[in-house]
């Protein structure tokens, strides 16, 4: 099984990154790491990072800084991790600042209709985050 999910880099979010509000099920669920965490390019790239756990909301930081200018994130882009657990990592395979630029069959957006038409709102593959 895939275990993935989306994040929004706004503006603000070049020193830490907030997770999805599930993030904390799938630590209990399927052991995502709660303190330290690698993640992973498609090229080869490998960055250690930090989570934080604030008040039930996890963030990436420590680390985080690095994978934005690396990558040169742009504002409001998204990221997609899918976890790998046997190596303990996230693979980061995707990043659009436009959505409407990205492949249909990988990552796109539904508005307006029975998924919520919200600015947080991801579907990958069907999966809803």
């Amino acid at each position: 099984m895939v275990y993935r999910f989306a994040a929004r880099v706004w503006k603000n979010d070049k020193k830490s990154l907030k997770l999805p509000a599930g993030y904390g099920d799938c630590v209990k669920t399927f052991a995502y790491p709660k303190k330290d965490a690698v993640i992973c390019t498609l090229d080869g790239r490998i960055f250690q990072v930090k989570v934080m756990n604030l008040a039930g909301d996890y963030f990436l930081y420590n680390g985080w800084l690095d994978v934005v200018t690396s990558l040169k994130l742009p504002d409001n882009s998204w990221v997609v991790f899918q976890y790998e657990k046997a190596l303990s990592s996230f693979r980061l395979f995707h990043f659009y600042q436009d959505i409407s630029l990205a492949p249909p069959n990988y990552f796109y957006y539904k508005p307006g209709n029975d998924i919520k038409d919200r600015d947080d709102c991801v579907v990958l593959k069907n999966i809803q985050f």
